[in-house]
């Protein structure tokens, strides 16, 4: 392998390694989010009291703080499983084009190791990629729309 496809592949690997960090600390800090969001919605529960208008903008924000809940508790630890393993294999394909050819014993079998966790990661990226479409697709969202019907009639 020349010394420019090295540079470039080190440049991809660098790259990929850099957004998959930022998405999954995007992704985190999302949860933490909605953590001071539920800790805020009690608050603000608890001082509208009897107010119905208060209430309902409570329970407005609440439904829309749900609705995010939903993909942070359910879909998010699978498309962050998902990134992390999309990465090792990546890495681990790396490795595998990096050492390819050599005649050492030593590195042969480092270059198998390498095949076995690249090919492992990838079906553990597809099978996360999987559950979270799974659950994406299954579990049930959060709706006041049947009590907001009942409240109209």
């Amino acid at each position: 392998m020349n010394s420019w496809a090295l540079v470039a592949m080190a440049a991809v690997l660098v790259a990929a390694t850099v957004a998959t960090i930022a998405y999954v600390r995007y992704r985190q800090s999302e949860s933490s989010q909605l953590a001071r969001d539920a800790e805020l919605a009690a608050a603000l529960r608890s001082a509208a009291g009897d107010d119905a208008v208060r209430r309902a903008a409570v329970e407005e924000f609440e439904v829309r703080m749900y609705q995010r809940l939903f993909y942070s508790s359910v879909i998010g630890p699978h498309c962050r499983s998902a990134a992390w393993s999309l990465l090792t294999a990546f890495l681990a394909t790396a490795g595998v084009l990096v050492l390819r050819g050599s005649d050492d014993a030593t590195v042969v079998v480092i270059w198998v190791v390498m095949i076995v966790a690249a090919v492992a990661f990838a079906v553990a990226a597809l099978s996360h990629l999987g559950l979270a479409v799974y659950a994406a697709l299954v579990t049930p969202r959060v709706s006041f729309a049947e009590s907001y019907a009942s409240d109209e009639e």
